[in-house]
Parts: structure tokens; sequence; C-alpha cells
């Protein structure tokens, strides 16, 4: 990016992030730096099938991961999909034009899919929601800033909620814009042919001037994950809902019929490191924790 400024000439990559949605345009020329509070994507359309299918269609997730490759949507080795490393990038190139400091993929906190179960699926169902794999940045302060890719629960109230199947989309929200949504299909030849020819079409007409400005080598600075706040999703099995209380307050309690066993609850809001210290005395009873986005 720099070499290009200096040479006045363009480096575009519009294909990087959600295929064929124009994101990065409008972060480069619609939307400024001082505008954006928070960017959350669904930016790997394979892991997005392969929820979809596991939350309609109870599968387990190796069936459906064959299922993803026989169809072309997944790698045969799937690692970056599966383990959020695909989205990780993503989410760093939009967040460093969104700020305009540069985020380095290696210093967001990272969680895949592959611990996401039918049992899962079925608590997301009794809630009312469902569970996406999400990549969000937010700004919390002057020079606060946080980054993540991890499996959330959504409610029906979440714009993110009905982008199902392989498609993308990308939630932006302004403190002058306020809340906005690009959304369409994240990967496939077309339309990531079309970014591709777009952004070609640009440099044709913007010859010897440099049109991505955005972007810059001084670093983003995140908070200790500890320090994130959130509520959490946490299924139990071997204690009681007095042991639950005794840790973590009052919570919200899931129960589910056919998962006689064992039972959920979900935490008020609190700093993910409140939670680590909070949960250490229901430790050997924990069999997943998922996370809630408000």
């Amino acid at each position: 990016m720099e070499i290009a400024r200096e040479r006045d000439i363009n480096f575009l990559f519009e294909a990087s992030c959600g295929g064929g949605i124009p994101i990065i345009r409008a972060l480069n020329s619609s939307l400024t730096a001082d505008e954006i509070d928070e960017i959350t994507g669904i930016l790997n359309g394979t892991t997005n099938y392969m929820l979809y299918k596991m939350s309609t269609e109870g599968c387990e997730f190796d069936t459906v991961l064959k299922e993803a490759q026989a169809k072309g949507y997944a790698e045969a080795d799937p690692t970056a999909d599966v383990e959020g490393y695909d989205a990780c990038r993503k989410i760093a190139i939009l967040s460093s034009l969104a700020y305009g400091y540069f985020l380095n993929y290696e210093n967001v906190y990272t969680e895949g899919i592959t611990r996401i179960t039918p049992e899962d699926m079925a608590y997301a169902r009794e809630l009312g929601m469902t569970i996406k794999l999400l990549a969000t940045s937010r700004k919390v302060g002057e020079d606060s800033f946080y980054a993540m890719v991890a499996p959330f629960l959504l409610s029906q109230k979440s714009p993110l909620y009905s982008v199902n199947d392989v498609f993308n989309a990308v939630f932006v929200h302004g403190n002058v814009l306020g809340d906005a949504m690009f959304y369409g299909s994240g990967a496939g030849k077309l339309p990531t042919a079309s970014a591709v020819v777009a952004d070609v079409v640009d440099e044709a007409k913007h010859l010897h001037r440099n049109i991505m400005t955005n972007w810059s080598s001084h670093p983003l600075k995140l908070m200790d994950m500890s320090e994130v706040e959130g509520r959490f999703f946490v299924r139990v099995k071997g204690t009681t809902v007095d042991c639950v209380k005794s840790a973590f307050g009052e919570v919200q309690i899931v129960n589910l019929k056919e998962l006689p066993d064992e039972f959920a609850f979900i935490t008020s809001t609190m700093r993910q490191g409140e939670y680590e210290e909070r949960i250490r005395a229901l430790a050997d009873n924990i069999l997943t924790m998922i996370r809630v986005k408000d």
C-alpha cells in the first residue's frame, strides 16, 4: 500500500473480502475512519453453509464437512475455513480500512466451528436463536479496539440471523451512518470475477492517481481479550442450578427435554476475564461455551 501511494499507482483488492460484495469500496470511499464504530461479518461461505445445515438438518460436524467438500465449498484441507483463519484475515483487512490503522491478523483472537454440535443447535432453536461464525471488530473508546473471530448465538433481531447457506454479509455501524449491511455471494467464480474486473476498471480510470486512502502502516492496538465484555452461553453436566447461581448470580436457565442429563445457562454481561474467573467453580462440568451477540 505504501509503495503504491509513493508511485501514484493503485493496489486494489475488492475480491479479498466477501467475493462480489463491494464492501472495500464502501469502506474506502463512502465511509470515513472517524465514522465507523463496529464491523461484524459472516465472511466465510463454507462455514456458514455448514452451520446452516447443522441447524436445519441436525447434521454432525464431520457429516456436513464431507458434504461441503463434495459440493466444492470446502477444500480438501478445510483448516483455514473451519478453524476461522480465513475469516480472521478478512476482518483484519476490513478493520484496517475502517479504523485507519493496520491490524495484523496474527493479533486477532480466533476460534473455529469444530466444537459446535447438533446439541448446541438444539439449544439455539429452543432460544429462538441460531449460531454463526462471526468476524467482528469494535471501537469501544477513543483508542480502544477489540477484534475476534468466534461462533456466536444470534437472536432473530440481528440483521445477520437470516444470512444462510454460502452467502456472506457485513454489518457496519457508524456514529453518523447508523446501521448498514452489505449482503451477497461471498465466493464463486462469477461474483469474484466481477470484483476483480471492477478493480481493473478502477485502475484504468485512475491512471497515475492513488485512490486507496484509508490505510496506514501504524499498528492498531487491541485491548486485552480479558477486558472485552459480553454474555456467555454455557452447557453444563453433573452440576446444579444452585451451583451455577452461586458462581454467576442470576442467569437464564435453558432446559431441553431430549437432553435430561444436562442444562445450559446464559450469563449477564461481564468481562471475559470475569467469566473465566467465575467458571473455574464449574470447570469439570462444562460441555461447551458460546458467546452471545448483543
